[in-house]
């Protein structure tokens, strides 16, 4: 952003602390900052009643000792940890990238496993040390459109698309194979069969395998942000798509709007074939599509090594 402004400020409670909501329900998540600086017109959490103002970050610089402790007190020691629920640890900001790092290096030294979601550039130091324990990270590199014009509309405080392309290079590097989540698809815009085969067939170089898939949906925060940021033909064109349908609870939110269903089962029929071409398994994201049949994502996927391992602890013959 062309003006910000970082505030260091003490989080007051308790930080591993699982959700419950949607896939991520009994395991911790963490959030290095109360706000982003990559403001994307379409971000959820802008809307949050705690969200800071506009241009302002909230950094919880005290968040490596309260790990610390915590940890040294549980008894039992969380087997994964969810980062960026809510906000990105990897904004392009030294003090952010600082915090990111002690985070997880607390996290690793204590077998912790890492799954995250970012838009941002992973730093060489925090690759470092994903590669002493890669198979403790799971991640997903958010890319929705490899155009510039989505990009500068949508999401024009991240790292270009390019740049997200060589965090999924730097990551093959150190044997992470990342996956990546295109959300939210815009219809009419970044669904086009030109777009999906550019994206898909640049992921097929850098031998993805796999994409989590949702289309754009609506709450009200998000509604008023895309009408005040978007350009006058992607404001009528997002209006028009979702003009006939109604607010709904979806998820952890009691108003939604979704767009019709059958766009979005056509929609995604059509970009799983493409990506098939590709050879990348499209999956459905479950959380933003509960009227359709979805699949785990890389944080759904966090439960299933936790079931998987419970159950492989369990005796062999019980009486």
């Amino acid at each position: 952003m062309k003006s910000y402004q970082i505030l260091q400020i003490p989080r007051r409670a308790r930080v591993l602390t699982p959700a419950h909501f949607g896939c991520l329900e009994g395991i911790p998540t963490i959030n290095i900052t109360n706000g982003c600086l990559f403001q994307c017109a379409y971000c959820y959490a802008r809307g949050y009643s705690q969200a800071p103002q506009r241009g302002v970050v909230q950094l919880y610089i005290n968040l490596p000792r309260l790990i610390k402790d915590e940890l040294s007190r549980k008894k039992v020691v969380p087997q994964w940890v969810i980062l960026n629920t809510s906000s990105d640890c990897f904004q392009s900001h030294p003090d952010i990238l600082s915090v990111t790092y002690e985070v997880i290096r607390i996290l690793l030294d204590h077998g912790i496993g890492i799954s995250f979601l970012t838009k941002g550039l992973i730093p060489q130091p925090c690759l470092e040390l994903f590669r002493e324990a890669p198979e403790k990270i799971l991640t997903q590199v958010g890319l929705v459109s490899l155009s510039e014009r989505y990009w500068k509309g949508y999401e024009p405080y991240t790292p270009s698309p390019e740049e997200r392309l060589q965090n999924i290079q730097k990551l093959r590097g150190i044997g992470i194979l990342p996956e990546v989540r295109i959300d939210p698809i815009i219809p009419f815009v970044t669904d086009t069969e030109s777009e999906l085969k550019r994206l898909f067939g640049r992921l097929k170089e850098l031998e993805v395998k796999k994409a989590t898939l949702s289309y754009l949906h609506l709450r009200p925060a998000i509604e008023r942000q895309l009408i005040k940021e978007l350009s006058p033909l992607h404001r009528s064109l997002i209006e028009s798509c979702f003009r006939s349908q109604e607010w709904k609870t979806v998820g952890s939110s009691t108003k939604t709007k979704l767009l019709p269903k059958a766009v979005r089962e056509k929609g995604y029929q059509r970009i799983r074939k493409i990506a098939e071409e590709f050879g990348i398994a499209a999956s459905i994201c479950q959380c933003k599509n509960p009227d359709l049949k979805g699949d785990l994502c890389s944080s759904g996927r966090v439960k299933t090594r936790l079931i998987e391992r419970t159950a492989a602890q369990l005796p062999l013959f019980q009486c």
